[in-house]
C-alpha cells in the first residue's frame, strides 16, 4: 500500500510486516507520515552537542546542563530531581482537546539537567554513563580520559572521535573499533600505529590507505618494507597542522578516487534492511541498531525487540511505539519521550521507574497515575479509557505530542543535525528554533594565530582565546589539549570542538533512507546510503568481498 507523507509530500510504502507489528502492539489505523518525517519528529525531542551553564531552578546553584536558561520546563539537577520529584498536578476536562491541557501542566513540571549516573569528574558531559575524567563529551558507556568525543564505548585517551568503541590513544577516530594510536580514520578494526585510513582491518605501521586487511608498512595501498616506511614516513610531519590538513585532503580524494565503499553495512543479521546492522532479526528500516529483533523504522538502539518508529529504544526495551529515548528495561511505552525504567505508560515525558501512568511529566517511582494525580489500579484504568475516548474524538490519540513539547529548540536536537530547517520550514512544521548565536568575545583571537606543530608549545598558549567564524562560537586550547596532540604526535585544535565532532560524525553516511545504486563492478542494482557523489565506486556485497579479502 502506497501513502503520501501530508507533511514531506513524499510517498511511501506500508507493508503488511509493518501492519502486522502494528496490530500486535494495539495500534489502529496506518501511519499517517513517510518514515523520515516520523524519525524527523521523535529526534527533535532528543537534545544533541549543546551544554550550557545554567542555574538549577530548585537550588539555585550552577550547574552544567543541556538544556539553556530559556528552557520551557523548570531545570532541576537530576540529583535533586531524583530525591524530590513532586511535580503538579492536574485534572482533565474530557471534551476539550488534551494536548493543550497537558502543555500547561507539563511546562511546569520540573525535569532533570542531564542523563547519565556513576561518573567521577565527568561534570562537562551529557548521556553519559560509567565513566571518569571525560570532557565536553555526549552519549557514551565505560570511558575514560576522553576530550571532544561523542558516541564512545569503552574508550580511553582519545580526542574528538565519534562512534568509537574499544580504543585507546586515537583522534579524529569514527565508526571504528579496537584501534591503538590512530590519527583519522573511518571503518577501521584492530589497526595500530597509523593514520588516515578507510576500511581497514588488522592494519599497523600504515598511511593514506583504504580496503586493506592484515598488511603493515603501507603507503597509499602500496607495500614497503620497514626502512622504506619509515624513510618515506619522514616527509610527514603530522604535528603540523599543515601537513595534518594535507593528508586529509589526499585522504578525501581516495575516498572518492581508489577506495571501494560497501553499499550497506549490515552484519550477522538475518531479514534485515536499512544500514549500520548488527547482530539483529527481522529488524526493517533500521539504522545503527544492534541486537534487535522483528522491529521496524528504529535509529540508533541496542537490545531492541517488538517495537515500531522509535528513535533510541535503548537497552532492553520491548513493545515500544512512536517514542523517542525509551531506555533501559522499559516496556509496553507509546508516545513517550526521554522515559527510563518506565513500563505501561503512554504520553509520557521526563519520567524514571514509574509503571500504568498516562499523560505524566516529571514523575519518579509512581504507578497508576494520570496527569501526575495518583489513582488506585480500578480507578485509572476506567479513567484512562475515558479519556483515550475524549482524545479519539479530538483527533490526537494516536499522534505524537506537538512539536513545541520539546525541551530544546529543533536546532539543538539530533534532528537538528541530519535535518537541518530554516526558520520558514521550522515554523510550518512547528519547531522552534533558538537562533542562539554568541557575540565575539573581545580580543577574542584569530585560529591563524595557533602556532602551527604541537612541537615547544608556549604554555601561555591556553589562556588565549580564540574565535571559530564558522562555529560562531568561542574556544580555547586547554593545558590537556596541549599534553595530549604532544604526546600523540598530532597538530593543536583550531576550531571548536563541537563543529570537528560533528564533522567527523557526517562521514558516517545516513540521511534515514535508502537510494538505488549500480555496482561499480559488476553494474546490479543495490541499495545504499553513501550520496551520488560515490557511485561508481560502491560495490553490491558479493563484489565488495571478493575486492578487500
Amino acid at each position: 500500500m502506497q501513502k503520501i507523507c501530508p507533511v514531506t509530500g513524499r510517498t511511501f510504502e506500508v507493508t503488511p510486516e509493518e501492519m502486522a507489528l502494528r496490530k500486535k502492539l494495539g495500534i489502529e489505523g496506518e501511519p499517517e507520515f513517510h518514515p523520515v518525517f516520523r524519525f524527523m519528529q521523535l529526534g527533535a525531542f532528543w537534545q544533541h552537542w549543546n551544554l550550557f551553564k545554567r542555574s538549577c531552578d530548585r537550588t539555585g546553584k550552577s550547574i552544567i546542563s543541556v538544556f539553556s536558561e530559556d528552557c520551557p520546563y523548570p531545570v532541576w539537577h537530576k540529583d535533586e530531581w531524583i530525591k524530590h520529584a513532586d511535580p503538579p498536578q492536574a485534572e482533565v476536562e474530557v471534551g476539550k482537546p488534551f494536548f493543550p491541557q497537558m502543555w500547561e501542566l507539563f511546562r511546569r513540571c520540573p525535569i532533570p539537567h542531564n542523563v547519565g549516573v556513576n561518573n567521577q569528574n565527568c561534570e562537562y558531559t551529557d548521556d553519559w554513563w560509567n565513566s571518569k575524567n571525560c570532557y565536553l563529551c555526549h552519549s557514551g558507556v565505560s570511558d575514560e580520559d576522553l576530550r571532544y568525543c561523542y558516541r564512545a564505548f569503552r574508550v580511553k585517551n582519545c580526542m574528538y572521535g565519534a562512534f568509537s568503541f574499544d580504543s585507546e590513544w586515537c583522534l579524529d577516530l569514527t565508526y571504528s573499533h579496537n584501534c591503538f594510536r590512530v590519527l583519522y580514520s573511518f571503518n577501521c578494526w584492530q589497526c595500530s600505529d597509523s593514520a588516515f585510513l578507510y576500511d581497514c582491518r588488522n592494519c599497523q605501521h600504515c598511511f593514506l590507505c583504504s580496503n586493506l586487511r592484515n598488511k603493515q608498512y603501507c603507503i597509499k595501498n602500496k607495500q614497503y618494507n620497514r626502512e622504506e616506511y619509515e624513510s618515506m614516513m619522514k616527509e610527514w610531519d603530522l604535528c603540523s597542522n599543515r601537513q595534518y590538513m594535507g593528508a586529509k585532503q589526499e585522504w578525501e580524494s581516495m575516498m572518492h578516487e581508489r577506495a571501494w565503499h560497501r553499499s550497506l553495512f549490515i552484519d550477522r543479521s538475518e531479514q534485515s534492511t536499512g544500514n549500520f546492522i548488527d547482530h539483529s532479526k527481522n529488524a526493517r528500516n533500521c539504522y545503527f541498531v544492534n541486537d534487535v529483533e522483528d522491529s521496524m523504522n528504529i535509529l540508533r538502539t541496542s537490545e531492541t525487540k517488538d517495537t515500531l518508529d522509535c528513535v533510541s529504544p535503548a537497552v532492553n526495551v520491548q513493545l515500544a511505539y512512536y517514542s523517542c529515548t525509551v531506555q533501559d528495561n522499559s516496556y509496553d511505552c507509546k508516545f513517550c519521550y526521554n522515559v527510563i525504567q518506565c513500563k505501561f505508560t503512554e504520553y509520557c515525558a521526563h519520567c524514571f521507574q514509574c509503571q500504568h501512568c498516562f499523560a505524566c511529566c516529571g514523575v519518579v517511582g509512581k504507578k497508576y497515575c494520570i496527569f501526575n494525580k495518583q489513582y488506585t489500579s480500578e480507578e485509572y484504568e476506567k479513567k484512562k479509557a475515558e479519556f483515550i475516548a475524549s482524545m479519539k474524538a479530538t483527533d490526537e490519540y494516536g499522534k505524537f505530542f506537538p512539536n513545541s513539547f520539546a525541551a530544546n529548540p529543533y536546532d539543538e536536537s539530533l534532528s537538528g543535525f541530519y535535518w537541518p530547517l530554516d526558520s520558514e520550514t521550522a515554523i510550518r512544521f512547528g519547531f522552534r528554533l533558538s537562533n542562539r548565536r554568541q557575540q565575539k568575545p573581545e580580543g577574542a583571537l584569530d585560529p591563524s594565530l595557533i602556532p602551527d606543530s604541537s612541537e615547544a608549545v608556549d604554555p601561555t598558549l591556553s589562556t588565549s582565546v580564540f574565535w571559530d567564524e564558522e562555529a560562531g562560537h568561542s574556544f580555547r586550547i586547554d593545558p590537556a589539549d596541549i599534553k595530549f596532540c604532544t604526546e600523540l604526535g598530532a597538530p593543536l585544535p583550531r576550531s571548536y570542538y563541537s563543529r570537528r565532532m560533528q564533522d567527523n560524525f557526517r562521514l558516517i553516511p545516513f540521511d534515514g533512507s535508502l537510494r538505488p545504486s549500480s555496482c561499480g563492478k559488476c553494474q546490479r542494482e543495490t541499495m545504499t546510503s553513501w550520496s551520488v557523489e560515490y557511485d561508481g565506486r560502491v560495490l553490491c556485497e558479493e563484489c565488495y568481498l571478493k575486492e578487500v579479502y
